[in-house]
């Protein structure tokens, strides 16, 4: 898991201990989010009187789901990889997984809308590949906070704020250059006052 500071922290049990915590609520309560949403998602299905309507609001939410996972794909996961030697595959798949779940909501949706479908049926296909993303859903948000929430904990204030104010070229040529000059963690000194 890279820097071995960061396995104090492990167990999600014991981030909301951490001083910095607050600092992740952002993240975490998008998450939160997103799983309640797509439980409502459900609830509706189950009951859907109008589907275009229904399609339009789970549309608009997967949208804004896809631009986080944009912002985890090509800042977060980078950054962390290279600034702690860890790998994001687990984290990635779950996105690769969500995008096949959406594809089968999205195949539900057709059916609902086909005249020529039970609409008992269909509505039974919809709720179930609504069910079907939420438990990936919850799957993959598990895998990927217990991945990044213990290495942002990790990352000193000043440079969680560098790196929440910085494009992700900046980020990444500054640790390609602190590698090349053999300091890797050159904020290791501030770690241990600012713990």
């Amino acid at each position: 898991m890279g820097d071995p500071r960061a396995t104090e922290y492990l167990d999600r049990t014991r981030w909301q201990s951490h001083p910095r915590y607050p600092a992740q609520t952002l993240l975490l309560g998008s998450h939160t989010n997103f799983v309640s949403i797509n439980a409502r998602l459900i609830g509706e299905a189950k009951t859907v009187e109008d589907p275009a309507a229904l399609e339009w609001r789970y549309v608009r939410w997967i949208e804004a789901m896809r631009s986080h996972e944009r912002y985890e794909e090509y800042k977060l996961y980078p950054y962390l990889a290279r600034r702690w030697g860890v790998s994001f595959a687990g984290a990635q798949e779950g996105h690769r997984t969500l995008h096949d779940k959406h594809n089968e909501v999205m195949a539900a949706f057709r059916g609902l809308n086909d005249p020529d479908r039970d609409p008992t049926t269909a509505r039974a296909k919809l709720v179930d590949a609504l069910a079907a993303h939420h438990e990936a859903l919850v799957d993959h948000l598990r895998v990927e906070e217990d991945a990044v929430i213990p290495l942002l904990l990790d990352l000193i204030p000043e440079e969680f704020q560098h790196y929440y104010h910085s494009s992700i070229q900046t980020l990444l040529a500054e640790l390609d250059e602190r590698a090349a000059r053999g300091d890797r963690h050159d904020r290791e000194e501030h770690h241990g006052q600012a713990r």
